[in-house]
């Protein structure tokens, strides 16, 4: 694509993608997943987004593939934690 715009942010999106893989805790991951989803929603929210260009259509569509993914890895690394519902009555 030739937007510097998506080129820049994609950048950062790959190192975040490549340090999720090295992530050591849940909360080093979550902290990296919202980073993750931050840059996919200034990709959508872009101010020079052009309608009927098709490099702009490309850069939401992976923006979107991006922000689902963050989506899907929060949701994982939330149910891995363990909470357990009820009362802490002491006998």
């Amino acid at each position: 694509m030739k937007c510097q715009i998506f080129r820049n942010k994609a950048a950062v999106m790959g190192a975040i993608a490549d340090r999720l893989d090295r992530g050591r805790t849940n909360g080093e991951k979550m902290r990296l997943v919202k980073t993750l989803g931050q840059e996919a929603d200034s990709l959508l929210t872009c101010a020079d987004h052009k309608g009927g260009s098709q490099d702009c259509k490309n850069c939401r569509a992976l923006a979107q593939r991006r922000k689902n993914m963050m989506w899907g890895m929060l949701r994982n690394l939330k149910t891995t934690q363990i909470i357990v519902p009820g009362d802490k009555r002491r006998p």
